[in-house]
């Protein structure tokens, strides 16, 4: 039996996939926790034979980020498999998790079947990169999962290529402050954070994203990173 970890802020999130993954007869649902540190403190609480392979984790969780808990995971049992749950992915947070040794990317989105078959995969010791997150995540993890790029050559950019022009809905234009908030919004900063970087209040941040997502014609913050990243806005 695979014993697995799964670290979410969202209640729902959790529940989701604690209940689809149960059903799976190879794979119980050791724990799930709200925030990297319970995450980390239910892990190192484990007796040694009740300790979880695998751990899917959120980027974004209050008191302990998934990075952090990633790294400190891979710390206590380098044999532990991390999978990011990747519902939008920056590539700088991509290429940070990648160093750290995570084995693979899946999304909140994907089936029963396609997460069951990721854990069992990275389990076994495999790179891991699901359909579904595979559409929303950086080159850099695609050359990861293909062999063509190395964990410590994971921060490395390209100087020379050339990129495509950015690509904006036909007489649509973001201002200078846009583009700014934008970045951040693609870069997995929070509201508050980004109005903290940039001297203003999380109101104002709350209006320019709200115009961010309009004058891109997508759905919500999420479609804006998608966007973002598929078009070279940023």
């Amino acid at each position: 039996m695979i014993r697995i970890g799964i670290a979410d802020d969202d209640a729902l999130v959790r529940q989701t996939l604690g209940d689809l993954l149960s059903k799976q007869d190879d794979i119980v649902v050791a724990w799930t926790a709200k925030d990297g540190q319970e995450a980390l403190d239910l892990f190192r609480s484990s007796k040694v034979d009740d300790e979880v392979q695998a751990v899917l984790v959120d980027i974004q969780m209050p008191k302990m980020d998934g990075l952090t808990l990633a790294k400190a995971l891979l710390e206590e049992n380098p044999d532990i498999a991390i999978l990011i749950l990747a519902t939008f992915t920056a590539d700088s947070i991509v290429d940070d998790a990648i160093a750290l040794g995570v084995r693979g990317f899946v999304a909140k989105e994907d089936g029963a079947s396609s997460l069951a078959g990721a854990i069992r995969q990275a389990v076994a010791g495999n790179l891991v990169l699901s359909p579904t997150s595979s559409a929303i995540i950086s080159d850099q993890a695609r050359l990861w999962m293909n062999g063509s790029a190395h964990p410590q050559e994971s921060t490395a950019r390209p100087t020379q290529t050339r990129q495509p022009p950015p690509q904006l809905p036909y007489g649509i234009t973001l201002s200078e402050r846009e583009h700014e908030v934008l970045t951040l919004v693609v870069d997995a900063k929070t509201n508050k954070q980004i109005a903290t970087r940039l001297g203003l209040s999380e109101a104002t941040i709350k209006t320019h994203v709200s115009a961010i997502i309009a004058k891109l014609g997508v759905q919500d913050r999420v479609g804006a990173v998608v966007y973002a990243l598929q078009h070279n806005l940023i």
